[in-house]
């Protein structure tokens, strides 16, 4: 009898220590990040600059998957399908909340764990050249007394909430209209087709260069591409809502091993080359983990949802 309790106890003790023991040698094998969408992209470019820097930090393989479907949908329900073990994972942005929103997916926003947010990207208020304005101050005036059109890219997409979020926060009256993407609006604004359009600085910088070229008038943050142009906040506009990247996984990720990732992330970010890279593709380092990232999120979901959900009702 007491050798059997002994084993017993053996065999207890270690199934209780064998999952801690991983958590504390997290990673013992290769890490799958899964880009939502196809190569060449924004977000794929992010990765592929933090991929060398994270497996030197983590000492083991990065493996990137491209998996695009559905404007994000199909790669966020993929990792979803993956143990919370923080071995898969993916890039979180504002289309978590705009695809939930929607009802385009099965998935909630809470079905996530968010690890980090490592970069940030602003929306940019970008008009065509007109009589009638010059900066944010005269197109307000002009457009409280008749109404103006901004483009965008696609339907319940993160730029067509951005819009509605900046017409209501200055007070006058849209007309809305989508285009297939950031290139096709910003055409249509350099054609006079509409008064301006809302998208990031990397979908407009090559339209403002030049006589007759586009007009940023103010932005939801900063961006080394469009360095001069004005902050809403320093203007008196209450609006926000950066576009922004980072690393999410499904919910249920030990603590230990988030902790593991943060470390990692905070010495990968330090990497030249990734500086260089982030300073290539227009966004601003902003790492955030923790509470601050997890009220981040509540704040993006407090944003973008409601007015997600009131665009899917139309």
């Amino acid at each position: 009898m007491l050798k059997l309790t002994t084993a017993t106890a053996v065999l207890v003790f270690g199934a209780l220590t064998a999952p801690l023991a991983a958590q504390e040698n997290f990673p013992s094998d290769t890490i799958t990040i899964i880009v939502p969408y196809g190569a060449g992209g924004g977000t794929d470019n992010f990765v592929r600059a933090l991929e060398g820097p994270l497996e030197a930090a983590f000492g083991t393989d990065v493996a990137v998957r491209n998996v695009a479907g559905g404007g994000g949908a199909v790669g966020l329900a993929q990792t979803l399908t993956a143990d919370p073990d923080g071995y898969t994972v993916t890039i979180p942005n504002n289309a978590f909340y705009t695809l939930v929103g929607m009802g385009n997916v099965a998935f909630e926003v809470d079905d996530f764990d968010y690890i980090a947010r490592l970069v940030t990207e602003p929306y940019v208020l970008t008009l065509g050249q007109s009589d009638n304005w010059s900066d944010l101050q005269s197109f307000v005036d002009y457009a409280k007394e008749n109404k103006v059109t901004l483009g965008f890219a696609g339907v319940g997409s993160s730029s067509h909430i951005m819009t509605m979020a900046i017409a209501d926060a200055l007070g006058v009256q849209v007309s809305f209209v989508p285009y297939g993407g950031g290139s096709e609006a910003t055409a249509a604004a350099l054609g006079g087709h509409i008064d301006g359009v809302v998208l990031s600085p990397s979908d407009v910088v090559s339209a403002i260069e030049g006589e007759g070229g586009l007009i940023p008038v103010a932005a939801t943050g900063t961006s080394s591409l469009l360095p001069d142009v004005p902050v809403f906040s320093d203007l008196g506009v209450k609006v926000t809502g950066d576009q922004w990247r980072g690393i999410a996984a499904p919910a249920g990720v030990d603590p230990a091993v988030i902790a593991a990732w943060e470390t990692a992330l905070q010495k990968a970010i330090q990497d030249e080359g990734f500086q260089k890279a982030v300073q290539n593709l227009g966004v601003e380092l902003a790492p955030l983990y923790g509470e601050g990232l997890e009220q981040f999120v509540q704040d993006g979901s407090d944003l973008f949802l409601p007015l997600t959900r009131s665009v899917a009702k139309q």
